[in-house]
């Protein structure tokens, strides 16, 4: 990992910005945006490095990033692989973001715009996509493939130096006349870069017609704050608006707008915790403590009420299905032991 191999301690890191370390165990678990800046600006802090997000991100690979990576290095074209990883990023990976190629007057610039205020960790956050999306880039173009430039925020000559070193690629400042949003310039005709991977199907629409922002969720947050804030118990709708520098009443007005109901998220994400929590072998007492109920009988009454089972008859259906099947006796020539060998000759 980037953190301990430049001398940090992921769980100090986590403790000093007040996410729980159980995260450690979640990886699937998404971040709210300013959850990531601080975490990548405590990571510097940590480690020293004034450019952590750069020191990451070019360690990064987009196949580490599960189903989200896996999608779109299958897809058929470049342009094909940029739409879906702009179409499902701030649904998979992070809230309040948005991956967007814009047009230039020479080429398009493949940026990630974030939409959280706050300027402390930003900067790392941004260096921090751009190698994942550089990597994604190179699945498709090759390895030594070097964009136009990678536009960045305003920073010093040495440091851009350090930058390229790390990208393998002409890092530069601001543009003036074309799109101040920080990014990757490439050439337009890249888009149309078929997979190298075996077996991909020709692409069937024109590459270029991959320009399109994503929509946001407008609670993606609020579901993911909550999700991390379950690592600790059950939250409280005050914990949560915190967690996303909100009030509450601004956090209440955010999910009125959106058709929501704290009520319904929070037991929205009861159900999904409980069930992740009875695939281990914890004691249903402790589990139903964790999400907040005294008395383990309102907990049994809730899981009914959330899936038509008990939690132990259901804990019992997911071991079993988890299980694998028996394997029956062999024979020296690959049959079941059981069969006979004149049923096998018949």
């Amino acid at each position: 990992m980037c953190v301990g191999r430049l001398g940090g301690r992921m769980d100090r890191i986590l403790r000093a910005v007040d996410l729980p370390v159980g995260l450690l165990d979640r990886p699937e678990l998404v971040l709210p945006l300013s959850d990531h800046y601080a975490v990548l600006q405590a990571a510097g802090r940590d480690t020293g490095s004034t450019d952590f997000g750069a020191e990451m991100g070019a360690a990064a690979r987009i196949g580490m990033l599960g189903r989200y990576g896996s999608d779109a290095t299958a897809a058929p074209t470049l342009g094909a692989a940029i739409r879906r990883a702009n179409g499902t990023l701030n649904r998979m990976m992070q809230t309040d973001t948005d991956l967007v190629l814009f047009r230039l007057r020479r080429g398009v610039r493949w940026s990630m715009v974030f939409h959280t205020r706050g300027e402390a960790g930003r900067f790392q956050n941004e260096l921090l996509a751009i190698g994942y999306q550089l990597d994604l880039l190179r699945h498709f173009l090759g390895k030594v493939w070097s964009p136009k430039a990678i536009r960045v925020r305003d920073i010093d000559r040495a440091r851009i130096a350090h930058l390229e070193r790390l990208f393998r690629a002409p890092v530069r400042g601001p543009d003036r006349g074309d799109s101040p949003v920080p990014g990757i310039d490439l050439d337009e005709r890249c888009l149309a870069a078929l997979n190298p991977a075996a077996g991909m199907d020709a692409p069937s629409h024109n590459a270029a017609s991959d320009i399109m922002p994503a929509a946001a969720d407008p609670v993606a947050g609020v579901r993911a704050a909550i999700r991390l804030e379950l690592l600790r118990g059950r939250p409280g709708l005050d914990r949560v608006a915190a967690r996303l520098g909100l009030s509450r009443r601004s956090l209440q007005r955010r999910l009125d707008l959106s058709g929501e109901t704290w009520s319904a998220l929070l037991d929205t994400e009861l159900v999904r915790e409980a069930q992740n929590l009875m695939a281990s072998d914890g004691p249903i007492a402790e589990i139903a403590d964790h999400l907040g109920y005294a008395d383990p009988a309102h907990f049994t009454r809730a899981y009914r009420r959330w899936t038509g089972f008990s939690p132990r008859a259901h804990r019992r259906m997911i071991l079993s299905a988890a299980a694998p099947a028996p394997v029956p006796d062999q024979t020296a020539d690959g049959c079941p032991a059981r069969f006979r060998r004149e049923d096998r000759q018949a």
